[in-house]
């Protein structure tokens, strides 16, 4: 993504920003579900049942809401900004309709990435069709491998999916 945006950084700059996305998205709420396991608050880190969720997701939320508005702070472009918040707002709203259902993060995850490559696209011009293509088949083979798991149903994908993609979608189009 670095690459794409037409604003010019510098190798460090590129590595302050990677570096605490990774923190900030992955080690920290990897760290805060292990912690949730040794403490006894869920039964598993594969996170099966929807009652495992509920604390895993809070946990990344709140570790991507302080990480974008670190990386706010650091003079991020937006577009990173705005993907680290929308995975954010994807955990919380996975978290409200966890009593009804498994929205599948797999397929936000991937979905959301759909919407940043078309949204770079359409702002700076940056990727071509077969960008969306190779995007579109990862999309396909996710949700063939979580229907062919038994990990959720074709409602939680489309669900997980479509909060993925329109959320981002939506705040990078402003």
């Amino acid at each position: 993504m670095l690459y794409a945006i037409p604003t010019l950084y510098d190798y460090a700059s590129i590595l302050r920003i990677c570096g605490t996305v990774f923190m900030g998205t992955y080690f920290a709420p990897l760290i805060g579900t292990f912690l949730l396991r040794w403490t006894g608050v869920i039964s598993s880190i594969h996170l099966i049942e929807r009652k495992d969720r509920i604390y895993p997701y809070l946990t990344g939320a709140a570790c991507m809401l302080a990480t974008a508005n670190y990386l706010s702070r650091g003079q991020a472009p937006v577009e990173i900004i705005f993907s680290v918040l929308a995975a954010a707002m994807v955990l919380l709203y996975s978290t409200i309709v966890l009593p009804f259902f498994k929205s599948s993060a797999h397929m936000a995850g991937i979905a959301g990435f759909g919407a940043l490559y078309l949204s770079l696209y359409l702002r700076h011009h940056q990727g071509d069709l077969h960008g969306m293509l190779l995007i579109t088949a990862l999309a396909s083979a996710v949700a063939w491998a979580r229907i062919y798991l038994k990990r959720h149903t074709l409602k939680e994908l489309l669900s997980g999916t479509l909060a993925g993609f329109m959320l981002l979608f939506i705040l990078l189009s402003k």
